[in-house]
């Protein structure tokens, strides 16, 4: 027997269409949105420079520039200041211990080394004297000591004579009392020169000494004042190569100025750096580094860090891990890479103009036809002189433009084209 079918008034396709289609035209709408808010540039893949994510290992090196040095190196200074009268040299050239390398002229000191040469030496003959005077006093005390006891002598055998002859009243009291009253004033007197004569002997060995003393000083102030004129004349403290001298003849120097320095080529070589500021308190003693020379990798290691800061830079001195390259020379500059940390697995990709353009924050991805680039953020972590560690943003395999970024306008899309 036939029933009837009721006729749902709402079924599921008309559910579906009814939910569906307002969502499938929201959506449509956005694409159509965003599509066009989407801001592209079109650009020749001959102009992009391409590179690929990967991981690999990743070490923090900085790029610095270093020359090299002898490890001992010996400065020249006036020592007194002048005018160059005369160069022996012009530098360049290999010198020996004592050789004459130029040669000042000081008429002022010059004529001050006369006047007290000539003041010097009336005070060295002023105390010359002196010491004689002091010598021929010394004489005549001992001279009258002398003659004292000579009169000692004489009226001690009268003395004694006469004192039994007036017992026997030969001669008269009142002689006797004479001849014994200059006998005992003469041995007085003896008694007072000994002690004046040992007293003057003592002052005279302390101003003596005081005279020698000061003739000594003024034979030293002689030879200091001789000395700063043989100072005049620069010579070579050291054997070595010597620098190009940084005067010329007429040019007024003045003390402690530097001429030129020695370089003491059998100590080695050395080299000095010099490293951007933004680096100081992360280079220390025992880093390495490495530059190529002839084709062949050779190793530096730092051995001191100078920590004042010039121009924006510190200077750190560096030596060869192993023997240095036969012909490298003083005065040359060497690129050098200087690893800041330890070997680590990381994602990198390469060094390019991108990151002047985009600071870092992001990059241009290709999709997988290589016809279009998109725009997306990523985080980029340390850097070395060839790559950059990513954070964030990327997956090892993807493609990304790392040429400069200046042309696009900071497009959200590329478009590239044969």
């Amino acid at each position: 027997m036939d029933r009837a079918i009721e006729k749902k008034t709402w079924t599921t396709r008309k559910l579906l269409l009814i939910v569906g289609l307002p969502v499938l035209l929201l959506v449509l709408a956005l694409w159509v949105i965003n599509q066009a808010s989407t801001t592209r540039h079109t650009v020749s893949r001959s102009r992009l420079q391409v590179s690929r994510a990967a991981q690999g290992a990743f070490q923090e090196r900085i790029p610095i520039s270093g020359e090299v040095l002898p490890q001992r190196r010996v400065y020249i200074t006036a020592v007194e200041g002048g005018q160059v009268k005369a160069l022996y040299l012009e530098g360049g050239e290999q010198v020996t211990t004592g050789q004459a390398l130029l040669k000042l002229t000081n008429p002022g000191l010059e004529l001050n080394y006369m006047n007290l040469q000539t003041n010097l030496l009336e005070q060295a003959d002023q105390l010359r004297n002196t010491r004689i005077t002091m010598e021929n006093t010394g004489l005549q005390l001992r001279d009258q000591l002398i003659q004292i006891e000579y009169m000692i002598t004489d009226l001690g055998q009268q003395y004694e004579r006469n004192r039994l002859l007036v017992r026997d009243s030969v001669i008269s009291l009142a002689d006797f009392q004479t001849i014994e009253n200059n006998y005992r004033y003469q041995l007085r007197r003896r008694e007072l020169m000994l002690e004046r004569i040992s007293r003057d002997s003592l002052l005279t060995l302390q101003q003596l000494s005081q005279v020698n003393n000061s003739l000594g000083l003024v034979d030293r102030n002689l030879e200091a004042i001789k000395q700063s004129l043989d100072n005049m004349t620069i010579k070579a403290p050291v054997s070595g190569l010597m620098s190009a001298l940084r005067v010329e003849v007429g040019e007024n120097v003045t003390q402690g100025q530097t001429l030129c320095q020695i370089d003491l080529l059998e100590s080695g070589f050395m080299v000095r750096a010099r490293v951007d500021e933004h680096y100081n308190g992360r280079v220390f003693e025992g880093q390495e580094g490495t530059f190529q020379f002839n084709g062949t990798e050779h190793r530096l290691q730092i051995r001191k860090v100078y920590e004042e800061v010039v121009n924006g830079t510190f200077e750190v001195d560096m030596e060869f891990v192993e023997t240095p390259p036969a012909d490298i020379k003083r005065g040359q500059n060497l690129q050098i890479r200087l690893a800041l940390s330890d070997e680590t697995q990381a994602l990198l990709i390469s060094r390019g103009g991108f990151f002047q353009s985009s600071g870092g924050r992001y990059v241009y991805v290709l999709d997988a036809s290589g016809k279009k680039a998109v725009r997306r953020t990523i985080s980029i972590g340390r850097q070395s002189d060839e790559h950059y560690e990513i954070l964030s943003g990327l997956e090892p395999g993807e493609e990304l433009v790392t040429s400069s970024y200046e042309s696009f306008a900071g497009a959200d899309e590329l478009t590239i084209t044969d």
